[in-house]
């Protein structure tokens, strides 16, 4: 009886910046099968907090094990001494343009592969171009492998566009809502959308109506960080400060919200609802039978980042928040857009990348390389700057 070698290891160094691309990275390799995954944090501006860290690798390989912080002058010698046969770009544009260079002017190069860590549309040209030396980019829904092969032809990039779930999403097909009239309505926040202060203060007011007119009810702000603590994008306007202020103004219902920190999914319990403008949390908990609402108030453009939700059937208003009306989406639109059948391509299209790097057949994209160093002035400015200006600017950020 013939049976099948298994699989050959694929080794992957993983170089994230931030909290939300630390739980894409170590989420995405607890999930695959037969790799040997090492993750490292860059210094940087937005590096996370002990505490961000350990709520990034909750439930993951990652969950009790140091997760080393390295500056970019270690970036050669750690990529050579993992001796990976692909390395992953989990961080933002910059960082990520500077790994790859890095990776790069190797003398035997490892495959270069990136993505993002939740809902990738619109997909811009600007973050295409910080990653030009990349082998391959990892979608996680078709409207966004369509999107990005686009982006990948009108940008000049050239690279494979992956198809794979958001390795967060777990449900083994479609989910179904497993409970209605939540009692706790949980808000996931973003740093960047909505970013007018009328519109989080309307936010917040909701939630407190929802509080004041439902006995025994809770509404949670699901912090990504706490007041001091950095993320992947900077915030106008603080939900922390914009409750205080509802507060002092006496607004009904607003004593009764609670600031929520650590996992998502410590909130995403039976009995609970998801309310967001657009965050990839209202994936999580749809994944799990959560009622989950997009706000619809501030409408549905790429400018919020939310278009892709329009036609979810998931949408609602400010009022309907209040009044504790949260629905769920429609099975053929999840079908459609990141629910799709997981079938282990996405494994097997890296094990191909592994072996092109191992057998020296990646393509030799040293004319991009100068096209590259063009954009990557940022980089150099949150990777290269010494340590006490770094210090100063994290105290200056934590005082503002």
């Amino acid at each position: 009886m013939w049976i099948p070698e298994p699989p050959e290891t694929v080794r992957i160094l993983s170089v994230s910046d931030s909290e939300s691309y630390l739980k894409w990275a170590t989420q995405l390799l607890s999930s695959l099968p037969d790799v040997e995954g090492r993750v490292v944090l860059i210094d940087n501006p937005i590096l996370p907090t002990a505490e961000q860290i350990a709520s990034a690798v909750a439930g993951t390989a990652w969950q009790h094990r140091e997760i080393p912080v390295i500056t970019r002058r270690d970036l050669a010698r750690v990529i050579a001494d993992h001796s990976p046969d692909i390395v992953l770009g989990a961080a933002t544009g910059p960082i990520v343009a500077q790994v790859f260079l890095t990776a790069h002017m190797l003398a035997h190069r490892p495959a270069l592969v990136s993505g993002l860590p939740g809902m990738g549309l619109p997909a811009r040209s600007k973050g295409m171009n910080y990653r030009r030396l990349m082998d391959a980019f990892i979608t996680h829904s078709f409207a966004e492998a369509a999107a990005y092969t686009e982006a990948s032809n009108r940008t000049q990039v050239p690279c494979e566009v992956l198809l794979a779930r958001l390795p967060m999403l777990r449900s083994a097909g479609i989910p179904q809502l497993i409970a209605e009239a939540p009692r706790t309505l949980v808000f996931a926040p973003q740093a960047k959308v909505p970013d007018g202060l009328e519109e989080r203060e309307a936010i917040v007011a909701a939630l407190a109506e929802f509080a004041y007119r439902h006995d025994g009810s809770r509404a949670i702000i699901k912090m990504r960080s706490r007041p001091g603590e950095f993320e992947t994008h900077h915030e106008h306007h603080s939900y922390v400060e914009i409750l205080e202020g509802l507060r002092r103004r006496g607004v009904p219902g607003a004593e009764d919200i609670e600031l929520g920190f650590g996992p998502l999914s410590d909130f995403l319990t039976p009995g609970a609802g998801l309310v967001t403008v657009s965050s990839t949390a209202a994936l999580e908990s749809i994944d799990r039978g959560i009622p989950t609402l997009l706000i619809s108030d501030f409408g549905f453009d790429p400018g919020l980042l939310n278009e892709v939700f329009a036609d979810s059937g998931a949408t609602g208003t400010l009022a309907e928040v209040a009044a504790g009306a949260i629905g769920f989406p429609d099975p053929e639109w999840l079908a459609e857009n990141y629910f799709h059948s997981e079938d282990s391509q996405l494994r097997r299209s890296l094990g191909l990348l592994a072996t092109r790097a191992r057998t020296a057949q990646l393509p030799n994209r040293r004319s991009d390389v100068l096209r590259q160093k063009r954009v990557l002035l940022r980089a150099e400015l949150r990777t290269v700057t010494p340590a006490p200006v770094i210090s100063a600017y994290r105290k200056l950020r934590c005082l503002g």
